[in-house]
């Protein structure tokens, strides 16, 4: 299941939860590393490090990687603070898990800089998800109508409009 947000995290954080997980999306202001991320345990982000002293930090998958899943194989870790995502510059899918009686349900977020684009999660506990952007919806009929109508309105007055005769003399 993706949800298309379109929330632009320059202008204020952005907030969603799921199955009673959630999780917050914002800005830093840095140019090279501009998303953070804040999770209220058990919800998890997707993150790396963690061993011989590196501290863990929130990590994200471009999307000219090729076919980007998260599952049960990969690292989460919840962040009680606004924490700085790095490399997040450009396309990114950041993986997401809920947490909900001992089940694990995953997730993804895809951003472009400082824009969160849409969400997806997993609708069967401990499942991989394949990450994906969402398929733009197809224009209502009562739009196409109206977008044709409007064509067409200006295409008549076009049609109508009386030519304005040019001349040009030379001293």
């Amino acid at each position: 299941m993706i949800t298309a947000i379109r929330a632009d995290l320059s202008q204020g954080s952005y907030s969603f939860g799921y199955l009673g997980n959630v999780f917050t999306f914002g800005a830093t202001g840095d140019v090279f590393n501009p998303l953070s991320v804040l999770n209220q345990a058990p919800a998890a982000t997707n993150s790396f490090g963690g061993f011989l002293g590196i501290p863990t930090t929130p990590t994200s998958s471009y999307t000219d990687r090729g076919t980007v899943t998260f599952g049960p194989t990969d690292s989460y870790t919840s962040f009680s603070a606004p924490t700085a995502v790095p490399y997040s510059l450009g396309d990114n899918f950041i993986g997401l898990r809920a947490t909900v009686g001992g089940q694990d349900y995953f997730g993804f977020a895809y951003t472009t800089n400082a824009l969160l684009n849409s969400i997806g999660f997993e609708t069967s506990a401990g499942q991989t998800i394949t990450a994906t952007t969402a398929i733009s919806a197809v224009p209502e009929l009562a739009t196409w109508g109206m977008m044709i109508l409007g064509m067409g309105a200006v295409g008549g007055a076009m049609r109508r409009r009386q030519k304005v005769r040019t001349t040009v003399s030379f001293a």
